[in-house]
């Protein structure tokens, strides 16, 4: 199995989350639209962490399990949302304070099961 795009786009999806978040809530006091800054600079750190798995780390067989946990975290925030969005029953359950620590046990059993089937992972 080519687990490579897989792992490139979701590298991607969670390095876009992480920057755009952090700038944003960091530049919150200070600007009044910090998001307008924070949005770009995530997605440039997305893409050119995306592009790095997809050309680079993915060649080193010590890399991918670590590289399928950050994406496995990308996707489980990605689904939270998703739902949240989606489905308006689970609002009230399904936030930042759920969806983190959800995510973080998806990219902890990704880890370890890369880990587990390296072999099985080209």
């Amino acid at each position: 199995m080519n687990a490579r795009p897989a792992a490139a786009i979701g590298v991607a999806l969670a390095t876009f989350l992480a920057v755009a978040a952090l700038l944003t809530e960091l530049l919150a006091a200070r600007i009044a639209f910090s998001a307008i800054v924070g949005l770009p600079i995530g997605l440039l750190a997305g893409a050119a962490a995306g592009i790095a798995t997809w050309t680079r780390l993915w060649a080193l067989p010590r890399a991918r399990p670590p590289l399928l946990g950050v994406a496995a975290f990308g996707y489980a925030v990605l689904v939270a949302a998703a739902v949240s969005y989606t489905v308006p029953p689970t609002r009230g359950f399904v936030g930042v304070d759920t969806a983190v620590p959800f995510a973080a046990g998806c990219a902890v059993v990704a880890f370890l099961l890369g880990r587990r089937y390296a072999d099985r992972i080209g």
